[in-house]
C-alpha cells in the first residue's frame, strides 16, 4: 500500500517511525508542510508528530496520490499541543485506486576482481589463497569460477574495471563475459572510480569528462555481449564511491552519455544522498562497521527511501541493492598506514548480513566479495575456509530468491 501524507504544522520538528526531519519556519507566517511517503501492507498506519518547541495547532491530512494530477483527501486529524498520535485506516487509500509498480527480478551478484597471476599468489600480503590457485588470464580457471558461482545461486559477477586504457583489464573482462555466458550467468562492470581521470592516478581528482568516456566505452565495448547483465535491454554499470562527485556533476555526466543514445542503468555507491534523483539504484560496497541492529535500521530506512522515491508522482522504480560481506582483514597490506579487521566469527557475520538483506527483501544482493584477497573478503573456495562460504552463499541465495514477492512484471534482468 502506497500513500502520501501531507502534514501541516507550526512545530519545529516531526518524527515518523523513528526518523526525524527538522523543518524550520516562522510561526507568524504560513503553515509549514512536510510530505512523507509510507509503504506497507498493514491495515492501519500510525503517525507520530513530536518535537514541538511550543504548543500549537497541528493538522494531519492524508491524501491518496495514486492519481498525481488529482490528489484525494481521505483522512484528517487535528490536535492542540506539542505531540500527537494518529492512526489511519489503509483501506481508505484503496478507495482512490492503487499505484501499479513493476517489481524487480531478485538477483544475487558478487564483486569479482580479475587481478591475479599464478606466481602472484606467493605475495605475503595474502592472509588466504584460493583452494586452487589460478590466473585471471586463463579461460579454464575463469570457467571453473563461473561454474562454482552459478552452482551457488550467484547470477552475475560485478567486475572491477579500470577503463579501456588498461589493456589487461579489458582482455580479462572479455574472458569473464565469455565464461559467465557459458555457465548461464552474466557480468557487468563496476568502475574503480578513484582512478577515473586521464592518467588513472589515484592521487588526482576524479574527472567528470573521463567518467563520460568510461561510461560510453563500457556500453560500446561490452554492453552487446550476450553475457552482459542488462535490465530491460539497458546495460548495468556499478559506480564505486559515486558520492565523490556532486549531484550537478553527475547530472551533466549522465545527460552527456544519454545525449549520444547510450542509456546504461547506473547503480551508485552512496547512502542517504540526493544522487538517487539521478541514479537508477543505490548500494554500498561494504557495511561491516554497523551492528546487526544498526544495519537493519539503516536498511529499513534506505529500502523505503530508494524503492518509493518519486513513485507517488509517477516516477520510475529505483533498485535497492543490499551488500553482504563475510568479514574483513587488511592488516597485512604494507601500503596502508592504518588497518581494519572484522572477524568472520565462523560465518556468523555473513549470516547476519544475509539475514538483514532477506528481512528487507532487497531487490538485489551484492556479495563483497567473490575474490578480493587483499582485504580478505573472499567467499570462493579457499585454503583457509574451504567451501564453507560458498555453501553458505548457496543456502542464503536460495532463501533470498524464494521470498514472497509480487509476480514479476516487465522490469526484468538479462
Amino acid at each position: 500500500m502506497l500513500m502520501k501524507l501531507v502534514v501541516a504544522f507550526l512545530t519545529a520538528g516531526i518524527a515518523l517511525s523513528g526518523s526525524t526531519a527538522m523543518i524550520r519556519t516562522d510561526p507568524a507566517k504560513a503553515l509549514a508542510r512536510a510530505r512523507l511517503i509510507v509503504v506497507g501492507t498493514a491495515g492501519t498506519t500510525d503517525i507520530t508528530v513530536t518535537g514541538a518547541t511550543l504548543a500549537s495547532y497541528t493538522s494531519v491530512e492524508v491524501f491518496s496520490t495514486n492519481n498525481p494530477g488529482a490528489p484525494q483527501l481521505v483522512d484528517r486529524f487535528e490536535a492542540d499541543g506539542t505531540a500527537g498520535q494518529f492512526t489511519t485506516n489503509s483501506s481508505r487509500l484503496a478507495s482512490a485506486g492503487t499505484v501499479s509498480v513493476s517489481p524487480i527480478r531478485p538477483l544475487v551478484l558478487a564483486h569479482y576482481y580479475p587481478w591475479y597471476s599464478l606466481d602472484g599468489w606467493q605475495d605475503p600480503q595474502f592472509a588466504d589463497r584460493p583452494a586452487q590457485p589460478y590466473s585471471s588470464d586463463s579461460p579454464t580457471d575463469i570457467n571453473r569460477q563461473a561454474g562454482q558461482a552459478h552452482s551457488a545461486g550467484i547470477d552475475a559477477f560485478v567486475v572491477s574495471w579500470q577503463g579501456r586504457t588498461n589493456i589487461s583489464n579489458d582482455h580479462r573482462m572479455r574472458l569473464v563475459l565469455d565464461s559467465v555466458a557459458r555457465a548461464g550467468m552474466h557480468a557487468c562492470v563496476y568502475f574503480e572510480t578513484y582512478i577515473v581521470n586521464p592518467t588513472n592516478d589515484p592521487n588526482q581528482p576524479i574527472d567528470p569528462a573521463t567518467m563520460v568516456e568510461w561510461m560510453e566505452d563500457a556500453v560500446d565495448m561490452y554492453g552487446g555481449h550476450p553475457g552482459y547483465l542488462r535490465v530491460d535491454g539497458r546495460p548495468v554499470i556499478f559506480v564505486y564511491i559515486a558520492w565523490r562527485l556532486t549531484e550537478a556533476q553527475w547530472a551533466a555526466i549522465l545527460a552527456s552519455v544519454r545525449a549520444t543514445g547510450r542509456n546504461p542503468l547506473v547503480i551508485g555507491d552512496f547512502n542517504q544522498s540526493r544522487l538517487i534523483n539521478l541514479f537508477e539504484g543505490e548500494y554500498q560496497y561494504i557495511n561491516l562497521s554497523l551492528s546487526p541492529a544498526d544495519l537493519l535500521d539503516m536498511y529499513r530506512t534506505e529500502a523505503l527511501r530508494v524503492r518509493t522515491f518519486d513513485l507517488a508522482a509517477g516516477g520510475r522504480r529505483r533498485i535497492w541493492v543490499a551488500s553482504v560481506c563475510p568479514g574483513y582483514d587488511d592488516t597485512l597490506l604494507v601500503s596502508r598506514s592504518s588497518h581494519s579487521t572484522v572477524d568472520r566469527a565462523n560465518g556468523t557475520v555473513y549470516d547476519n548480513q544475509w539475514r538483514t538483506a532477506a528481512t528487507m527483501a532487497a531487490d538485489w544482493v551484492v556479495i563483497s566479495t567473490w575474490n578480493e584477497y587483499f582485504e580478505n573478503t573472499e567467499i570462493e573456495p579457499s585454503a583457509r575456509y574451504g567451501s564453507a562460504y560458498l555453501d553458505q552463499t548457496r543456502r542464503w541465495a536460495a532463501t533470498f530468491k524464494e521470498l514472497e514477492r509480487a509476480p514479476h512484471a516487465s522490469t526484468g534482468a538479462f
